[in-house]
């Protein structure tokens, strides 16, 4: 992506799975667009590939969706549900974030504040997993 117009695409986050930080690019702008159909050839079938399926445990779907139930319950409305595709272009359609936990789709909308006070508050409330979870650049 940076050898094709994006200069300051991210990479992938340190942590369980796959992790991009994309708040510091454009995905709307037209060299973030060519940038995206050149290079979607690396994103081979993986478990994070734009539209690939992904075959997390049922056990790891609950305990993910046991987590966002609990963020939202402590003042976390946004806190995405676990899922196991991930649509064609999520940076445009208005996600920043995206983690891969055990082959569970988060994906976190950048209207989301991961660094609010109440975020925090919820992750504490809510287990370390959950404080894990969206962590990251900012």
């Amino acid at each position: 992506m940076r050898t094709n117009g994006v200069p300051d695409f991210p990479d992938p986050q340190p942590g369980p799975g796959m992790v991009f930080n994309t708040a510091a690019v454009n995905p709307a702008a037209p060299a973030f667009r060519a940038a995206q159909a050149k290079c979607h050839h690396f994103l081979g079938s993986g478990p994070a590939a734009p539209g690939s399926t992904t075959h997390p445990t049922a056990q790891t779907l609950a305990k993910l969706l046991d987590i966002a139930e609990c963020m939202r319950r402590h003042g976390v409305p946004l806190f995405p549900d676990p899922r196991t595709s991930v649509p064609p272009d999520p940076m445009s359609a208005g996600y920043d974030f995206i983690t891969d936990y055990d082959g569970a789709i988060l994906l976190f909308p950048s209207a989301l504040n991961r660094q609010s006070p109440a975020y925090t508050e919820a992750g504490a409330a809510c287990g370390s997993l959950a404080e894990k979870l969206g962590s990251g650049p900012h």
